[in-house]
């Protein structure tokens, strides 16, 4: 039970850090997919970043979260940063 507990508070502070809803991160692993298909991936975040300006979510913020969750670039945004997929 306290374990479980444990994962339940860490999986809130993932989305947390974020500062994006499940809705909003689906919108955003989309956006990256279609453009990284297109484009490939070029070892910036500015296929998220163009998504968050489209959309009005703090730039600043959603980029401290991806970094926090180890996106570092787009194509690492859709293997790393949903809290739901984390172990």
């Amino acid at each position: 039970m306290l374990r479980d507990a444990y994962k339940a508070e860490s999986k809130r502070d993932e989305w947390n850090v974020l500062g994006i809803d499940r809705q909003q991160l689906d919108d955003l692993l989309d956006h990256v997919e279609a453009r990284l298909a297109d484009a490939g991936c070029d070892h910036t975040l500015r296929h998220s970043r163009t998504w968050a300006e489209s959309r009005s979510v703090a730039w600043s913020e959603l980029e401290a979260g991806l970094l926090t969750g180890g996106a570092g670039c787009d194509c690492e945004v859709l293997s790393n940063v949903d809290p739901d997929e984390r172990v």
